[in-house]
Order: C-alpha cells, then sequence, then structure tokens
C-alpha cells in the first residue's frame, strides 16, 4: 500500500493517479482509493461538512473519516493479501490522523480510532505551503483551505509523523512531471 498525504492542494490526486497510471503501463497489478469517499453515506455527510451544510463536533468529523474508511476496509485486504495488487490510495488513515491533531485532538485517540485499517506500507508525503496550496485551488475552497494558520499546523503534525524508511518528503512546488518522475523512481526502488 502506498499512501500520499499532505496539505490540501499539494498535489496528491494529481500524484497518486499518476503513479497509479505509471503502474498500470508498466503491467503491474495495482488499484486506486482516494479519500473521502463521497459516493457513500458517510462520505455525503463528510461533503456535507465540508461545504459548511452541516455542523459536527470535531470527534464526530473525525470519527466519519474514519468509517469512510472502514467501507473499503475488506476490499483494501483482499486486493493487498488475496490478489497481491499494490494499492494507491490518495489520502489515508495519517491524513485524519493529521488533521485530528491540528484540530486539537489526541494522537493516540485518533490512532486507535484508525488502528483496525491495513497499515501503508510507503507514504509520499507532498510538502506545500498554504500559500502554494491557495495559488493552486483559488475557489470552492472548502472550511479547512480556507484557513492557513490551520494548515501550517496540519504541515507541523505531518513533519512530526514522518517515519524514516516509511516516508519520503516531496517537496511539492515544482513541476507535475518533475514530482512524478522522482515518485516514480522511489516506488521502482520500493518494488524492487
Amino acid at each position: 500500500m502506498i499512501a500520499f498525504e499532505g496539505i490540501d492542494a499539494s498535489g496528491k490526486n494529481t500524484q497518486s493517479r499518476m503513479l497509479y497510471e505509471w503502474l498500470k503501463s508498466k503491467k503491474i497489478l495495482s488499484e486506486f482509493l482516494s479519500f473521502p469517499d463521497y459516493s457513500t453515506a458517510i462520505g455525503h455527510e463528510i461533503s456535507a461538512f465540508l461545504s459548511g451544510k452541516r455542523e459536527y463536533p470535531k470527534e464526530a468529523r473525525h470519527i466519519l473519516y474514519a468509517a469512510n474508511r472502514y467501507e473499503h476496509k475488506e476490499q483494501i485486504e483482499n486486493w493487498v493479501r488475496g490478489e497481491n495488487k499494490i494499492v494507491v490510495i490518495n489520502r489515508y488513515s495519517d491524513s485524519n490522523i493529521a488533521y485530528g491533531v491540528a484540530n486539537g485532538l489526541s494522537l493516540q485517540w485518533l490512532k486507535a480510532i484508525e488502528s483496525q485499517m491495513p497499515q501503508a506500507d510507503y507514504v509520499f508525503l507532498l510538502k506545500a505551503t498554504p500559500e502554494l496550496s491557495k495559488a493552486r485551488k483559488r475557489k470552492d475552497r472548502d472550511i479547512y483551505e480556507t484557513d492557513p494558520s490551520f494548515l501550517n499546523r496540519v504541515s507541523e503534525v505531518y513533519d512530526a509523523l514522518v517515519e524514516k524508511g516509511r516516508w519520503f518528503s516531496i517537496e511539492a512546488d515544482r513541476s507535475v512531471e518533475t514530482i512524478h518522475y522522482e515518485i516514480s523512481r522511489f516506488t521502482e526502488e520500493l518494488i524492487r
């Protein structure tokens, strides 16, 4: 499992999809997921919160994010263990942890609610500043995306979560192609 993490508009969706397409081009069995998955009932609630149509206490919000992943747990496990596929995921459990801690929740509590999900083997952390995030996405920004001080806190939490050998920090202020090249080279080494 390869997860992509980082603040909003850091390039996670673009780079995770590019890696998935690259794996397919190499005839490597792979699957792609992106969270939150807004197509589910839980995903609809998350979307309503992010757009300001619903209010939830912060604990409930982060339980919803975790539950959205648990909706896919069996499928993920089957892909990884049963079918021996590489699963590329745009935002995974560490996203809930980083945003939750930045929201003032306990690291231990957040890790506990994510603990039954399979852990990503590798994480690409796309490092972007709040200014870069804003420049990349000027409109239709959700409640998290409009608060630069919050995004700074999220970045700091991500930096604290980095585990050497499992996490790879990638500077996100470069061209899409340059970043993809770096990620695909890393991935080639990891597969070997």
